[in-house]
């Protein structure tokens, strides 16, 4: 015997225009719950490129970057300063000359002393005769030659206080016994140590100066302080 179920009889004796009704209510009653949402797919192709958009507004253009000129405060120019003398004449530029001259000397020959029109310079070294007459010449000057007793003890001073004995110009080179000035005249003052000249060994044709002021005749190779006249 067939059996409907309690719901489906209520059903069958309700009116016909709200039957309907009642079996989409019942059809919503035996629908289960909805289930869990699925994983998603694998990515699809790649679409095709769509047409190109519009053109868009144009920008702002930007200020140009100021140079590193720009930005550096600028000095005010400077003030104009009065005219100077008029420059040196021929005669200036000899003068010129003579103190570049000067300060040569200074620097190569610090030490010095003045007697009258003459300086008498020394720079400390020591060289053999010839030598120092290439020195001298080269600055412009010559080996000393003192003429006086003055002049004798400006080079004495000189000799002391480098405590050396120094070469003076005059030889007998020439005529043995006979000391002469390098321009040959024969000498108009001279300070001769005791005994001296002797010519020792027979080898002194030159002469030198003690520290005491007194002179000796010298071998012309031996190494004595140089002292410089202008």
């Amino acid at each position: 015997m067939l059996i409907l179920p309690l719901s489906m009889l209520i059903l069958l004796t309700q009116p016909p225009r709200s039957l309907g009704a009642e079996m989409k209510t019942y059809s919503q009653r035996a629908n289960g719950l909805p289930g869990r949402d699925g994983r998603d797919g694998r990515e699809g192709p790649r679409g095709e490129k769509g047409d190109p958009g519009r053109a868009g507004t144009m920008g702002l253009i930007p200020c140009p970057a100021k140079s590193l000129s720009a930005t550096l405060p600028i000095p005010p120019p400077p003030a104009r300063s009065c005219p100077g003398r008029p420059g040196p004449s021929s005669a200036g530029s000899m003068a010129s000359k003579s103190e570049i001259l000067t300060l040569f000397l200074v620097e190569l020959f610090p030490n010095g002393r003045a007697v009258g029109e003459k300086i008498f310079k020394t720079g400390g070294f020591e060289k053999t005769f010839e030598d120092a007459q290439q020195v001298c010449m080269q600055a412009g000057g010559q080996m000393a030659s003192p003429r006086s007793a003055a002049e004798n003890e400006a080079l004495q001073q000189l000799a002391t206080a480098q405590n050396k004995a120094a070469f003076l110009s005059m030889t007998d080179i020439k005529t043995e016994g006979k000391f002469t000035y390098p321009t040959g005249e024969p000498l108009v003052y001279s300070n001769w140590a005791p005994g001296e000249p002797n010519d020792n060994g027979g080898s002194e044709d030159c002469v030198e100066i003690f520290t005491n002021g007194k002179w000796n005749d010298k071998n012309c190779r031996e190494q004595r302080l140089v002292v410089c006249e202008f």
